[in-house]
């Protein structure tokens, strides 16, 4: 959500060959079983830019092993579908890294170059690692006091943007609503009052760049090929670059104002810290969005669970005062009412269609047999990983979010949940995303009812070319019609926080 090691740069790193560290040819005994390719020589690679992400998930199904090997041209990738080889993975971590694809990602969704992207390249890459410490720098800021400030201001906004629903007559396309309403409440609360994303030419930017990133990291004349992102991108940065000439940083988040000061003290130029902080949106904005319109769709199209969880809320979480007021206590959501986080962490994990991505820097053996070979790539598709039954039981393709509350082996289902990434490359504002996505939730499953237009869920296709997104977009409309509930028609509403509670009890890889 706003981790900013999303796997997006995949296809660039196959195309281009982009990893230095020269691999052998020859398939090994012990590396995982090469697939052959219908096509010879270029069949996987032209499969995958085709299909995209979706092309490993669909040989996953096919293949019956826990991990193989196919022959995408420039590189060797390996595919590791059992939750048993990602804890070997996260066991190995040292001899793989995700720091050239992030470099990849500045140069081409950023356009830093020359000097500036030295700076960030990682020191395994003989660059000055810049872009690892600011990462670094900037995770305790997603906690504690920091997250308590940006959540404040993330609650009001997301309380605005549905008071406004009540005054709506007529249908609204649920999707485009969640993308403006978690647009300004996730970008508000990080960069303060002078907020590039108010503007909607900025917000339009950013989204020409997410829609159209695939192009943009091919770096081939992208003002011709990648023309419409390539703009974005330019408008963007230079929105970015007057935001600091304004000093909207002094008055920001913590997050915000630690990655500009990590950056200046380690020498990049104000231009590229704009540059990569029009990157940031691609952590901040392309996986929060469809997140929340997944969450919606899967629980209002269950009402016998909508009305489980609009009845826990209203028992453990909700008061009201002799004059009305309808107060909701968000901690007391988090802390009494575990079915929503459930059903958020069930949608995640069944509709999860990310990589996690890794380039081997050393020849490593995952368990007893599974050698990976120094400059081949890693990869572990989480559309199959977070459905093994290894992990989650013969129902794992089902929808269930009991399977989340007090879980047995919390271990092993982290093992088979790569929905915030895998260890030692977290998510590092899941705290945050999730609690803007409940607090979404929860306003709109009391105050409302949705219902699609025509009468029934229908179920939309996905943009799997979406490849900033961890859980792919929809494709057109959802219109639905959204009318206030009877029993707190024109009832007055308050949410609130609690400091020190921003924190959720989320299983991760």
């Amino acid at each position: 959500m706003l981790d900013v090691t999303l796997i997006i740069s995949v296809g660039v790193a196959l195309l281009l060959g982009y990893v230095l560290v020269n691999r052998k040819n020859k398939h090994q005994p012990l590396e995982p079983p090469l697939i052959s390719s219908s096509i010879p020589v270029i069949g996987h690679l032209a499969a995958f830019i085709y299909y995209g992400l979706e092309y490993f998930a669909s040989q996953s199904a096919k293949i019956p092993l826990p991990a193989f090997s196919l022959d995408m041209l420039f590189n060797k990738v390996y595919v590791i579908k059992s939750p048993e080889l990602v804890s070997a993975v996260r066991r190995n971590h040292r001899s793989m890294s995700l720091e050239p694809l992030l470099t990849r990602t500045s140069e081409c969704a950023g356009g830093i170059t020359g000097p500036g992207l030295e700076l960030l390249r990682g020191k395994e890459s003989q660059g000055q690692g810049l872009g690892h410490h600011t990462v670094t720098t900037m995770r305790p800021t997603l906690l504690g006091q920091g997250l308590d400030e940006m959540n404040t201001k993330m609650m009001e906004c997301v309380q605005k943007s549905v008071q406004e629903l009540r005054t709506h007559r007529g249908t609204i396309d649920i999707y485009q609503w969640c993308t403006l309403a978690m647009t300004i409440a996730s970008t508000d609360a990080i960069y303060g009052p002078l907020n590039p994303y108010k503007q909607r030419k900025v917000r339009d930017s950013y989204w020409e760049i997410e829609n159209n990133l695939s192009y943009l990291m091919m770096d081939f004349a992208p003002w011709l090929i990648a023309r419409k992102a390539w703009k974005g991108r330019e408008y963007l940065s230079h929105a970015f670059l007057e935001y600091y000439e304004a000093d909207g940083h002094l008055n920001s988040s913590q997050l915000a104002y630690t990655r500009w000061k990590t950056q200046l003290d380690g020498g990049a130029r104000l231009e590229d810290i704009a540059r990569l902080e029009a990157v940031m949106g691609l952590g901040i904005l392309s996986n929060t969005v469809p997140s929340s319109y997944w969450a919606i769709f899967d629980l209002f199209s269950r009402p016998e669970l909508l009305k489980q969880a609009r009845d826990e809320i209203r028992q453990h979480a909700m008061s009201v005062n002799a004059e009305g007021l309808h107060t909701v206590d968000l901690a007391a959501v988090q802390e009494k009412c575990p079915l929503l986080l459930a059903c958020l962490q069930e949608t995640l994990r069944l509709r999860s269609n990310s990589a996690q991505l890794r380039v081997m820097f050393e020849d490593t053996m995952l368990g007893e047999s599974c050698l990976v070979k120094a400059g081949s790539i890693l990869l572990m598709p989480s559309a199959v990983i977070n459905r093994s039954e290894s992990a989650w039981g013969n129902d794992a393709e089902s929808f269930d979010p009991q399977r989340f509350i007090d879980p047995e082996d919390r271990r092993t289902k982290a093992s088979g949940f790569m929905s915030f990434g895998a260890s030692p490359h977290i998510c590092a504002g899941r705290h945050f995303a999730t609690g803007e996505i409940i607090a979404l939730m929860t306003m709109l499953i009391l105050q409302f009812d949705i219902c699609p237009v025509g009468g029934e869920w229908v179920e939309p296709p996905i943009n799997v070319n979406a490849v900033a997104a961890s859980l792919s977009p929809p494709i057109g409309q959802t219109p639905v019609n959204i009318s206030e509930r009877e029993e707190f028609k024109g009832v007055e509403w308050n949410y609130r926080l609690t400091p020190g509670k921003g924190r959720h009890g989320l299983i991760i890889g």
